[in-house]
């Protein structure tokens, strides 16, 4: 069985980095008065953190490598199942700005449980 404590300290240093890295673009495209753009980007930042705190979450009490994957995977499904369904009434109706934000939601959970999913497979969990 792989280490709990890695998969932590490795995820948790992904997770501040891509926080990190999101601030820096937003404050950028700020300073180039590129507003729309960075409330884009806000958006990515919102989601990384909602992940980082259900990750903490996760880590409490988790034992094993298992039960930590088990528990934040779960965490994407609860939150990101609502977007989806917005994201469908939207096209419905019509509203491209409310598509668009929650493609950015969805697409960067899914990047996020992407980087876990690789962590998991480099200390073999199933």
């Amino acid at each position: 069985m792989g280490d709990i404590n890695w998969l932590k300290d490795n995820y948790l240093t992904f997770l501040k980095e891509e926080e990190e890295n999101t601030k820096d673009t937003v404050s950028n495209l700020q300073k180039q008065e590129r507003i729309d753009e960075a409330n884009l980007e806000k958006i990515k930042l919102n989601i990384i953190e909602i992940f980082s705190k259900m990750f903490n979450i996760s880590c409490n009490g988790a034992k094993d490598p298992i039960a930590l994957k088990e528990k934040y995977l779960g965490f994407f499904d609860k939150i990101t199942k609502p977007w989806y369904i917005n994201k469908d009434k939207a096209l419905e109706f019509g509203k491209e700005k409310e598509v668009i934000i929650e493609e950015i939601k969805i697409e960067e959970a899914e990047n996020l449980k992407k980087q876990f999913k690789k962590y998991c497979d480099k200390i073999d969990i199933n």
